[in-house]
């Protein structure tokens, strides 16, 4: 068989389709096709909150997180009514300083909120994500089933960052009905080692709704933008494999977002051209995460939820969690090196529109209205 050039489904002129017109499965949305002024008439008409997240592990990233901010300034109060940041870590340093510049800008510090089914587990970039979600719905009333929480990271380099890493995606959830999801990709020319990795990996399944996610342009891209129904009908890993297990849970149709639809019906993806972020070193030490341990938690949920749905037969020995083990780069003097251990699974949590309070919280809210996430 010859090479074959093909690409996903353009959704061309989006703003000329019906608002409840149904796009093609994982439909591609060129930057620029939407326009401001579109969204904020659908937000304002329709009542939508709109909140911003950008996940956070290091304090480190608050000069570049500071430039990213500046760009996003101007849709502050207007589009987006909220601006957070999910930190994970401890000491959260020059973050806290970024409130005093950026008016609507929270920072969480999530290790003080934890939703109580999370107090005992890691506090990855998974769990962060899904600890700021509780937080909105638990502490901050957010209700409304449309509502879009969009989520950044914190490291893209900003001479690739525009509004329309924001604009374009939230303004495809407000105005097409039919739309849960919306995935940014685009073109990494100086890395994405680990996402070509994965990619023959998914072409390697046996499944049609895990085959169709090769029409994603970029599978682990670490921005994606959801309505509450959505994010609070997804369950998450704690850490680096939260952007698979999100894809796989779509193209499993585990979320049963829309009767008679598959979930995939309901994601589209949204083309803002090239990036870069800062790179992950190739090889770990004892002090930082390199690319080595985020493969293999990556590689670890894609071969867990295979086995879990019976494509693949794949049975790791009971109460055993796998971990990686590093040779360490020798040290001046040294013969042999030292070697590193790590774990690589990832903890599951659970949909948060399955957590008691969630649901009781709802439930007295749409006693009379019939309407819920």
């Amino acid at each position: 068989m010859g090479l074959k050039i093909t690409a996903p489904p353009v959704v061309s002129q989006p703003e000329s389709r019906a608002r409840d017109e149904a796009l093609p499965p994982i439909g591609l949305i060129p930057a620029g096709g939407l326009s401001l002024e579109k969204a904020l008439e659908h937000k304002g008409a329709e009542a939508v909150p709109v909140h911003l997240v950008f996940p956070v592990g290091r304090a480190q990233e608050a000069g570049n997180l500071k430039k990213l901010l500046a760009e996003l300034q101007p849709l502050s109060g207007r589009l987006l009514d909220r601006v957070w940041i999910a930190f994970g870590g401890r000491r959260s340093g020059g973050l806290g300083r970024l409130t005093e510049e950026f008016p609507g800008l929270t920072v969480l510090k999530v290790r003080e909120h934890l939703p109580p089914d999370q107090r005992h587990m890691p506090v990855g970039k998974g769990a962060a994500m899904r600890a700021l979600l509780y937080h909105l719905m638990v502490r901050e009333g957010l209700r409304h089933p449309r509502a879009v929480v969009i989520f950044l990271d914190a490291d893209i380099r900003p001479p690739y960052f525009s509004s329309r890493w924001v604009v374009d995606p939230v303004g495809a959830l407000l105005r097409f009905r039919r739309l849960e999801a919306v995935k940014l990709v685009y073109h990494r020319p100086r890395g994405g080692r680990l996402n070509a990795m994965l990619r023959s990996l998914v072409a390697l399944c046996p499944h049609p709704g895990v085959q169709a996610l090769q029409g994603l342009a970029y599978l682990l891209s670490g921005e994606m933008a959801g309505t509450l129904r959505f994010w609070s009908s997804l369950p998450f890993k704690s850490g680096f494999g939260v952007e698979i297990f999100t894809l796989l849970s779509l193209a499993l149709d585990r979320l049963k977002l829309a009767a008679g639809r598959a979930d995939l019906d309901c994601l589209a993806q949204v083309h803002v051209g090239r990036m870069d972020h800062r790179h992950a070193p190739l090889t770990s030490t004892a002090r930082r995460r390199g690319l080595d341990q985020m493969a293999a938690t990556v590689f670890h949920t894609f071969l867990e939820v295979m086995e879990q749905e019976g494509i693949l037969c794949w049975r790791p020995p009971p109460g055993e969690s796998p971990t990686l083990t590093i040779p360490l780069p020798v040290a001046p003097g040294q013969v042999i090196p030292d070697w590193l251990t790590v774990p690589i699974k990832d903890e599951t949590l659970p949909p948060l529109n399955t957590l008691p309070e969630i649901r009781e919280q709802w439930a007295r809210q749409n006693s009379g209205e019939g309407v819920s996430p």
